[in-house]
This record gives structure tokens, sequence and C-alpha cells, in this order.
């Protein structure tokens, strides 16, 4: 099931970059943009390994179409660790990380509903709407990783939030280009 949606997302990716008037520029050429001008440290080779796992074999793509990609990027992942946030709830038999994950799936609830947001506004070309949703997004996973040092129980999200605060920072970093 993951696997068809993850190939009809990245049709219709490969659609909207094909098909959108708007400046073009290369893979590698905007994640080393986006990594000069975010402190948050985003990971170049992460970026372009990302990006390119879904566009290999174009040289060219516009903005904002590799913006929506990023941002469903981001969206994909945070739905995934939202399904494991609710498996560990119903398996955990600590409070601390009940208390931990259950924060987190307020968090990551938060960040889908966010990420939704700045999909449409991607879409509608509503570029300080997605900023905006975004920025809001950016904070979940440090959130979440926060909560389980404040109970002191042990993470079983540390690399699923790593993961999602990379993408959403590529999100942000290409939605700011547009």
């Amino acid at each position: 099931m993951m696997k068809r949606q993850a190939t009809a997302f990245a049709l219709a990716a490969l659609l909207l970059l094909l098909l959108s008037p708007v400046a073009h520029a290369s893979v590698e050429s905007i994640c080393k943009t986006i990594t000069k001008k975010d402190p948050t440290g985003i990971v170049y080779h992460f970026c372009v390994k990302t990006l390119k796992s879904i566009i290999p074999e174009i040289d060219a793509v516009n903005v904002r179409g590799l913006a929506f990609i990023a941002t469903k990027l981001s969206s994909i992942q945070a739905t995934h660790v939202t399904e494991k946030i609710k498996e560990l709830l119903k398996s955990s038999q600590d409070n601390a990380e009940k208390e931990s994950l259950s924060t987190c799936n307020k968090e990551y609830s938060n960040l889908i509903d966010n990420l939704d947001s700045a999909l449409s506004a991607i879409k509608e070309s509503r570029k300080d709407d997605a900023v905006k949703n975004l920025t809001s997004s950016a904070d979940a996973p440090r959130d979440c990783e926060k909560a389980f040092k404040d109970t002191g129980a042990m993470s079983p999200l540390e690399v699923e939030d790593g993961v999602q605060r990379f993408l959403s920072a590529i999100a942000l970093g290409i939605t700011k280009l547009i």
C-alpha cells in the first residue's frame, strides 16, 4: 500500500515539475543554497539524496514543484511517525513513556495539519502562508524528543524525529526560495 502511494506521488510530482512554468534549477544547486542559508544544519548530502530518490532522472526542476515534493515527503514521514507513536502507546507499560508518547502524538498531529496547509498554500502559490505553516511545523520533532527528556524516559523515536527535522527543514528552505 505504501509503495503504491509513493509511486502515485512520484508520478504526480513529476507532472507538477514538468508542467509548471516556474524558474528551474538543479536539485544540487537548490540543496546547496538552502544548506548555506539554513542555520538548522541541514546536511547537503541528505537533501540531494532524498530529493534525487524521488526525481532521479531530472536535471532541472522548478522550485515550487520541488517545494511541494519536499513538503509531501515531510508529510509522509510525519504520518509514518504518527502510526509508530500509536503502536507504541498501545504497547507501552511505562507511565513516563506513555506521557511522552502522548505529547509526541499531539505534536505530530499539529505537524500534519500544518504540512497539509502548507501543501495547499504551495499549490495555490501562497508562499507566505506556506512558509508560516512550515515554520510552525519545524519544532514538533524537537518538542517530541524534549518530552522524553523531561520525563526521563528513553525515546524510541530518536531516529524518526531526526529524519523529520531534516525533511521539515528542507521543505521550509526550498519553499522560502519560491
